[in-house]
């Protein structure tokens, strides 16, 4: 039977939560504090985590950073359910690599969609090559952190990379999203940018596909010694102007 972790300080709230997931075959267990509920992962690792922002001791925040910057949690399905509903919420949960982010007041059916999402997601996780898409087009900036929050714990998870490395080749990635934003917002109608990557426990690749002509700014941030991207030091960094396309390879050390 699949369990789920329920970190809400509201009885009730957490009770409720804990009864719809009962129907879908969950055995729950609740958790009122953030310490109480590290104390209970410690223990037990459950398949799915809820999580309240608002919580009496630590922040949700503080609960998600600690999970999701591990290797052995990282993996472990995130969703916040908050009655924050900001913008910025939203994002610092998703920049911290929390898997969804549900506003109260929810309806079950938010809450089954979420589920599911999150257990096709740790179906792709333990595939031997796990392949992915990022969809840089400016209509969801949370979106595009929420994805490549999930990516970072991919590599934290399945790699032998610790979590300075894995942050500093999402560091790299980010300059590269914000070097083509600022390039297509200025001279191109063209806001698309697609990043595929495919990874194994050995090796990553991550190709960029360029829709905005902002290829050619690439050569000099790869032969800047300080940008991000070289920081990286990946093995393999193959600027092709004819299929208008950046591709990346790090090959790593086994796990």
């Amino acid at each position: 039977m699949p369990t789920a972790l329920i970190v809400e300080d509201e009885p009730e709230a957490n009770k409720l939560l804990g009864m719809l997931l009962q129907l879908r075959g969950y055995e729950t267990t609740p958790a009122f504090t953030g310490k109480g509920a590290l104390e209970h992962i410690d223990k037990h690792q459950p398949d799915v985590i809820f999580l309240d922002l608002m919580l009496p001791d630590l922040s949700g925040y503080e609960v998600c950073k600690i999970l999701k910057f591990s290797k052995t949690t990282c993996m472990i399905p995130l969703l916040i359910i908050t009655a924050r509903i900001a913008a910025e919420n939203r994002i610092e949960s998703f920049c911290l690599g929390a898997d969804d982010y549900i506003a109260k007041p929810y309806t079950p059916e938010r809450i089954f969609e979420s589920l599911e999402q999150s257990m096709r997601w740790v179906e792709l996780g333990r595939r031997d090559l796990v392949q992915g898409n990022i969809f840089f087009d400016h209509s969801d900036d949370g979106e595009i952190l929420r994805r490549l929050g999930q990516l970072r714990s991919l590599l934290l998870a399945r790699t032998s990379m610790n979590l300075e490395a894995v942050n500093q080749l999402g560091r790299a990635i980010k300059e590269i999203w914000c070097m083509a934003d600022e390039w297509v917002r200025a001279y191109s109608s063209e806001r698309f940018t697609n990043l595929t990557y495919m990874l194994t426990a050995r090796r990553l690749v991550l190709s960029f596909g360029d829709a905005g002509g902002w290829l050619d700014t690439v050569r000099a941030l790869a032969e800047n010694p300080g940008s991000s991207l070289r920081c990286v030091d990946f093995n393999q960094i193959d600027i092709q102007a004819v299929n208008r396309c950046l591709t990346l390879v790090k090959e790593l050390p086994a796990p």
